[in-house]
């Protein structure tokens, strides 16, 4: 029996610079503007993680807020928990615009994880990335199963376990 949005209990924010892996059925919430979130789901394990980085990379202090951290980092953790990187569906999200502030950190994070998943020959299965819309992100890691919501501007109350 396939498990519905709701039906399982367990939840985890994932806060910006963090990893998420679980075997146990998870909702994995984010929310994201410029940063990007690569949501992997194991489709024979029935399990999955998801990564929210703020920034391409960094050469000085690399920790998780960096794509050139959190990417090789999410697929490690895949790994370390027996997934095989032929029955993963990836997923790439955020990466929107702020016009307001003349930024392109959005594209340049949408930019830096597409290549890095070309580089290490990984199919993507789906991309909602760009536009000026934020995303609020709900994966169920059981299922596979994402539910994007798209906001014209994220409010405090949209940082779900705050």
């Amino acid at each position: 029996m396939e498990t519905k949005f709701g039906e399982h209990g367990n939840s985890y924010f994932l806060h910006p610079g963090y990893v998420f892996v679980s075997q146990e059925p998870y909702y994995i919430h984010t929310v994201l503007g410029s940063c990007v979130a690569i949501a992997i789901w194991d489709k024979v394990n029935h399990c999955g993680g998801m990564n929210h980085y703020v920034l391409p990379s960094a050469e000085n202090k690399p920790n998780g807020r960096y794509g050139n951290v959190s990417i090789p980092y999410l697929f490690y953790l895949m790994k370390k928990i027996n997934s095989d990187r032929n029955n993963l569906e990836i997923h790439v999200l955020g990466g929107s615009s702020n016009e307001t502030m003349k930024s392109s950190v959005g594209p340049l994070n949408v930019e830096f994880a597409l290549n890095w998943l070309k580089s290490n020959h990984y199919q993507i299965d789906s991309k909602d990335t760009g536009g000026a819309l934020g995303r609020k992100i709900v994966f169920n890691t059981e299922n596979g199963e994402l539910l994007i919501y798209k906001l014209k501007k994220i409010r405090d109350s949209d940082w779900y376990g705050e």
